[in-house]
């Protein structure tokens, strides 16, 4: 025979659903800062060198933005070559 033993349910009062949304919006805003805290550490700006570093981090900048574009156009001109083939 089994036996019938009542399940208790927690009782949840209006008291405890607003204790717990309290928490939960704490936890929220804990995490809200955590994570405008990391983003600035990504994204902040480089510090900036004077004298000859500066000049050549200049250099290295436009010398790697000229590599992205040439390299850009290169593909793109391959690119275009396989859908634009010349009929003979």
């Amino acid at each position: 025979m089994k036996e019938n033993t009542p399940n208790k349910t927690p009782i949840i009062t209006l008291e405890v659903i607003a204790q717990r949304k309290a928490e939960k919006l704490e936890e929220v805003q804990q995490a809200k800062k955590e994570m405008v805290q990391t983003i600035h550490e990504l994204f902040a700006p480089v510090e900036q060198k004077g004298g000859v570093e500066g000049i050549m981090q200049h250099i290295n900048t436009g010398i790697a933005v000229y590599d992205g574009v040439r390299t850009g156009i290169k593909i793109i001109q391959r690119i275009r070559g396989y859908f634009l083939k010349k009929k003979k």
